[in-house]
């Protein structure tokens, strides 16, 4: 089984990681954060918005849609994030980029990613703020592999790990550095859902 750590490809550079925070704060002036539901009616503990042609809907179903919560498109993923994923993952048709905020006592549960159209493509994720405890096993109920996500740490679900089921258990305390002004995690997450 893969290790956690080793899905870990990328640290960026505080000043990249200050251009992300911006761009981000550009895409949820376009598209505001939502909190979706489960398929049980749920809400979750984090807020979500997208850019690209496709945006994550979680509206008691999980599914990819060309629209925001509103019925407006979502705006366009910005060419950095979409370098990075390059630089990462080799170059895809990148369409949809997840934004998760997730505040200090925000967690996310074991899933894995399984509405995109071709679930063998790579799904890159940028974290930025608090870092994070982030844990994979390969089949559920099988052993854990866990490490720490600083901010600025980019990872790659590929190949064997791309099924993985995976979660984000808890926030730590922001480290010397933060791009955000406040406690709390922004994740980006690149994949080609359409």
């Amino acid at each position: 089984m893969t290790e956690a750590r080793d899905t870990i490809r990328e640290t960026l550079t505080p000043a990249t990681q200050i251009t992300i925070r911006e761009q981000v704060r550009a895409t949820l002036d376009r598209s505001p954060l939502v909190r979706p539901t489960t398929p049980n009616g749920m809400a979750m503990r984090v807020r979500v918005s997208a850019a690209g042609r496709f945006g994550w809907v979680g509206d008691g179903a999980y599914r990819y849609d060309e629209a925001d919560s509103r019925g407006k498109p979502w705006p366009p993923i910005p060419e950095l994030w979409k370098a990075i994923a390059d630089r990462v993952a080799g170059p895809h048709a990148w369409d949809c980029a997840i934004v998760n905020w997730y505040d200090e006592d925000a967690s996310l549960g074991w899933h894995r990613d399984q509405s995109e159209r071709d679930t063998s493509l790579p799904i890159v994720t940028i974290s930025l703020g608090d870092s994070c405890s982030w844990a994979i096993r390969a089949d559920e109920g099988g052993p854990v592999s866990r490490c720490r996500l600083e901010t600025g740490d980019v990872t790659l679900l590929a190949g064997e790990t791309r099924g993985y089921f995976h979660t984000i258990e808890r926030l730590i305390a922001a480290p010397l550095f933060s791009p955000l002004s406040k406690r709390g995690r922004l994740s980006v997450t690149i994949r080609v859902a359409g």
